[in-house]
């Protein structure tokens, strides 16, 4: 297998495939895409039929956007070996219940948004990120989010999701807004201390800010 990758990859290198946007229609597409270790543009996969499981587990680093969305058919999306992205954003897909980049350490915008279905979301050691919001999904568990000085985080309407540990985050640049998760969520920012934008938290049951002296813009529990 690994033979069969390294000869598609240097075909792919060889056609300039691994620098030109994609917008996937089939799975043909898709397997252009997943002979690149470096993929220095966008894939875009949107509302594409026939596809139940996407799987790019060959792709490293992903320099433009990777936007899943409007699959009706897909259940499952695996980029195990991903450890980087422009962005990586999966969007309103009905059926998907597990989305798995559990190398993927920096990217610039995460955005996983009205999954409604998602329950598995496994991602290892987010370190940096301008932009990280999951909304609307089932998952329970978030992964590690290490990045201390992040830009924007929103975290809304999981109603499984009982934990919320921020700890390492000492000061944003933009907005946090944590509301409508599980009925017992924990949500913890216990090293915060300056936010650069809206601070809003709701319906946690618990509560650790206790360390924030600065916020730029409004405030509300």
């Amino acid at each position: 297998m690994k033979c069969v990758l390294a000869f598609a990859a240097i075909a792919a290198l060889a056609a300039g495939a691994c620098n030109k946007n994609v917008k996937v229609k089939s799975q043909t597409d898709l397997n252009t895409v997943n002979a690149c270790t470096k993929f220095e543009a966008d894939v875009v996969v949107d509302g594409v039929s026939g596809i139940g499981a996407l799987s790019l587990d060959n792709v490293e680093e992903i320099t433009g956007q990777l936007i899943i969305q409007n699959m009706y058919d897909l259940q499952t999306v695996s980029l195990g070996a991903l450890t980087s992205a422009g962005s990586f954003k999966v969007l309103n897909n009905t059926n998907v219940y597990k989305v798995d980049v559990p190398q993927l350490t920096s990217v610039d915008d995460f955005q996983i948004i009205v999954n409604p279905n998602l329950k598995e979301l496994t991602y290892s050691n987010i370190s940096s990120t301008t932009n990280f919001q999951i909304i609307g999904t089932h998952v329970s568990a978030l992964g590690v989010f290490a990045d201390s000085k992040p830009g924007n985080i929103e975290i809304l309407s999981n109603t499984d999701l009982q934990k919320l540990d921020f700890s390492a985050v000492t000061e944003t640049a933009g907005y946090i807004n944590i509301a409508n998760n599980g009925k017992n969520a924990n949500v913890t920012f216990s090293s915060l201390t300056q936010v650069g934008g809206n601070v809003s938290f709701a319906d946690a049951a618990t509560l650790d800010i206790s360390k924030l002296s600065s916020v730029k813009d409004d405030f509300s529990l």
